[in-house]
């Protein structure tokens, strides 16, 4: 039962960045690189969510005129690979914290 509470935090937390990283792949799909080829959220397929927001703060995404967007392709692949570092790092710290947790309750 101890465990529970750790395994709930780190679904949300992968799937918050799986959520992430879906933005990213939809865009490189589209391949929507430049203001040129820019396109609204709704023929992207994406809602602007928090998580979408937070991304666009840090410059991932852009704005241009008539609510269109595209992606900063060098700063979406930085992003993307901090993302996989996290989820990295964060099953690795779960998988020896459960093992621990198993073997010493």
């Amino acid at each position: 039962m101890e465990v529970l509470p750790l395994v709930i935090i780190y679904v949300v937390v992968i799937y918050l960045i799986n959520n992430q990283l879906s933005y990213i792949r939809k865009f490189k799909r589209m391949r929507l690189f430049n203001s040129s080829v820019s396109r609204t959220l709704s023929d992207i397929g994406i809602k602007k969510s928090y998580q979408f927001k937070q991304m666009q703060k840090k410059g991932i995404f852009v704005l241009v005129k008539e609510n269109k967007y595209f992606m900063e392709e060098e700063k979406s692949i930085d992003y993307a690979r901090k993302r996989r570092s996290i989820i990295y790092t964060t099953t690795f710290f779960f998988v020896i914290l459960f093992l621990f947790i198993r073997n010493n309750f």
